[in-house]
């Protein structure tokens, strides 16, 4: 299960849970079911960081590759220009198109890791507000529980 899943799990068991009597704002909850899925989050969120941090390092690994390839591509261009024509205008016309082709894969590359940036980013701000909300619950609830 992941965080997300045991967050819905716990939502549904506040909404399917019973009405304190005489108070209707209290719930009666399975406390060890309750605390099972937070020991479920606590074990899930390292698994989700560690997920990030893959999305993060196959992202370096991909722009490291690509640029590889790219370099590799400007060297086989200028080896290929150098091999079949020594005549200068072809030439600076293959380097020209090496060098734009660089710099097309390195603008790929950029976007890639600002949209992988933005993605791991975007997930670990919800996975926080998700589990903020389960810990406010959880405080209101005790808070409830400590004045009765």
């Amino acid at each position: 299960m992941n965080v997300d899943e045991i967050l819905d799990e716990m939502d549904e068991m506040l909404e399917k849970s019973r009405a304190f009597p005489l108070a209707a704002h209290k719930v009666v909850i399975d406390g060890d079911r309750l605390r099972e899925l937070i020991n479920d989050i606590r074990l899930n969120l390292p698994q989700e960081i560690k997920r990030a941090k893959l999305i993060d390092y196959d992202r370096d690994r991909l722009m490291n590759e690509a640029q590889q390839k790219a370099e590799e591509v400007v060297r086989t261009a200028e080896e290929r220009a150098k091999a079949i024509v020594s005549e200068s205008a072809i030439l600076a016309e293959t380097k020209r198109k090496a060098h734009e082709l660089l710099a097309k894969t390195k603008t790929k590359c950029d976007e890639t890791k600002q949209a992988t940036a933005a993605y791991v980013l975007q997930s670990l701000s919800n996975t926080e507000s998700q589990i903020n909300a389960a810990l406010a619950q959880i405080k209101k609830e005790r808070e409830t529980w400590e004045k009765s």
